[in-house]
């Protein structure tokens, strides 16, 4: 599995300008060492807390992976992630393609 990336348990207004920030240190060295077309794979399912600004910042994070030419897939989404995307009309850009793995 090629996960870069494991949400945390809160992405709310109160998080997500720290957690922008220590993304996109690590973001473009990640993607630019993959293929175009590669998958990058997004954890989900500590995510206990989250609001419109995490939504948010989901979708510039699939926006930053789609312009680097790979395809983001969020793995094993919490029901909160879930209802919150839902909730948002979020769901059919980040968990169209969402994956359901068994912990290894």
């Amino acid at each position: 599995m090629n996960t870069f990336l494991s949400l945390p348990p809160e992405l709310t207004i109160y998080t997500v300008g720290a957690l922008h920030s220590e993304w996109r240190a690590g973001l473009a060295d990640a993607l630019d060492s993959k293929a175009k077309g590669s998958e990058c794979r997004v954890r989900g399912d500590r995510v206990d807390e989250i609001d419109a600004a995490g939504v948010q910042l989901l979708l510039s994070l699939r926006n930053s992976v789609v312009a680097h030419g790979c395809v983001l897939r969020v793995v094993d989404p919490s029901a909160r992630l879930l209802a919150a995307c839902s909730a948002l009309g979020a769901s059919l850009l980040l968990l169209d393609a969402a994956v359901t793995e068994t912990a290894s």
